[in-house]
């Protein structure tokens, strides 16, 4: 009997201890598998309450990230610096980037899903987003985000990544267009000190600034205007086309480009040309460069001018008191109208890890990730909530960056061409500025070509 006892005893004790470290190892693990929906700001907590569809395994987890900012200097570090603030509160995820470049990316991820390969993340952007929108690589978002996390995106930016009444795309590193001007210029060409406010006292200080040289006897412009035929000029001509009131669809939907607005923007253009006051064929890039090197006085870009002035100048900080940064002038009616893009995030079919990859692209996007980005490179930020916060108002840069947000034009629905649109729509500017085509010959040929391709 006294033997059956000790037995009996014995049992009784294991099972309590067995209780109790069951419960220390679950209050363990919980603390630790916090996902990344639990770093949250106080202030916009609704729209980062976690998703239907939340991570709830520890289970390890690879995801593979496509992305040409892994490959670029200047937001490499930010990125590698998430990844690891992610993988430390989810030591069971690993971050695998694949660098790819912006110019490659679309291509190879298409080739990557062809073999049912694709990584479980892609990096997009507006000017192409479309194709990804209306293939069946990518998978809809709007249940794995969240309706909150959905409805907290600007609505400009949103509609820019939806196609059929769902969001396909996160906009991250969102960035309206915005005007900026070479102090420097301006004062060797006897102009005030100040932005121009109006379209046509941009043209005014163009001219004048187009009659100054370098040091070098080189050419100054006034002006610049990509005119490359590339989808993404493309895309930035809505910005000229929507300054002249003028757009790709009349107001029952059907697309109508012949008309004296959007003709009107294309003058514009061949104004620019025909009077030297912007580059000839330039890209977007070139733009930049001329700009960085003081033989630019104007041009419209994203964000990213800080930083890519600051590494193409050889000056670094020191150049930043060279330009000015400005909303886009006003057009007719008295209203700044510019357009948006964003470098965009997509899930693909092929992951095996969506819940997570979601729950990543939520860490990215909120408060201090995206405070971060922000820091490093100058990203802001497509979420209403965090926008209204300090540090995306702090600097003379990022209130000209928010202010102009509210001033954005959405860019036409989402639809198998319109990738290829913007392709005719930058060809109908070569024609303009290129070709000496007629502006009216121009855009009655865009007409006809866009309404085969947006049906």
């Amino acid at each position: 009997m006294k033997k059956l006892l000790a037995i009996l005893m014995v049992s009784v004790m294991m099972v309590v201890l067995l209780a109790a470290c069951g419960s220390n190892n679950s209050a363990n693990e919980n603390e630790e598998s916090g996902t990344a929906s639990n770093v949250i700001n106080e202030g916009s907590k609704e729209a980062n309450e976690p998703a239907k569809e939340q991570v709830t395994t520890n289970e390890p987890v690879t995801l593979q990230f496509a992305s040409w900012g892994v490959s670029e200097a200047a937001t490499k570090e930010a990125l590698e610096a998430m990844a690891a603030s992610y993988t430390k509160l989810n030591p069971h995820v690993t971050i695998e980037y694949i660098g790819i470049p912006f110019g490659d990316i679309k291509q190879q991820t298409f080739v990557m899903a062809s073999s049912n390969n694709a990584p479980d993340i892609i990096q997009t952007f507006t000017a192409w987003f479309s194709t990804y929108a209306a293939s069946d690589i990518i998978v809809p978002l709007d249940d794995l985000l969240g309706q909150a996390y959905i409805d907290d995106l600007f609505p400009s930016y949103k509609e820019d990544y939806s196609y059929n009444g769902k969001v396909m795309g996160v906009p991250w590193a969102p960035s309206p267009y915005i005007l900026y001007w070479n102090k420097e210029l301006f004062k060797q060409a006897g102009l005030p000190d100040r932005a121009p406010e109006t379209h046509d006292e941009m043209l005014e200080f163009a001219r004048a600034l187009s009659k100054l040289k370098t040091e070098q006897g080189e050419q100054v412009y006034g002006m610049g205007e990509a005119t490359e035929k590339l989808p993404i000029n493309g895309m930035i001509a809505l910005k000229n086309i929507y300054g002249f009131n003028g757009s790709i669809f009349d107001k029952d939907g059907n697309v109508n480009v012949n008309t004296p607005e959007v003709i009107e923007a294309l003058q514009y253009y061949e104004t620019l040309v025909d009077e030297g006051l912007s580059p000839q064929g330039a890209k977007l890039k070139d733009l930049r460069n001329l700009f960085s090197i003081g033989r630019l006085g104007m041009y419209a870009d994203g964000y990213y001018g800080k930083a890519v002035f600051r590494n193409l100048s050889g000056k670094g900080e020191a150049y930043d008191s060279v330009w000015g940064a400005a909303m886009i002038p006003k057009n007719k009616s008295g209203e700044s109208v510019s357009i948006g893009e964003a470098h965009g995030l997509v899930i693909s079919k092929d992951s095996k890890n969506k819940e997570v990859a979601a729950d990543f692209i939520r860490f990215l996007t909120d408060e201090a990730m995206i405070s971060l980005y922000h820091q490093k490179v100058g990203a802001m930020t497509s979420r209403k909530s965090i926008s209204k916060l300090p540090e995306f108002n702090s600097t003379d840069l990022d209130k000209v960056l928010s202010e102009q947000m509210n001033h954005v034009n959405p860019l036409p629905k989402n639809n198998p061409g319109l990738e290829q649109a913007y392709l005719e729509i930058a060809e109908a500017v070569q024609k303009v500025t290129v070709a000496n085509e007629s502006p009216e010959k121009a855009a009655a040929e865009l007409d006809a070509k866009l309404k085969q391709i947006l049906k």
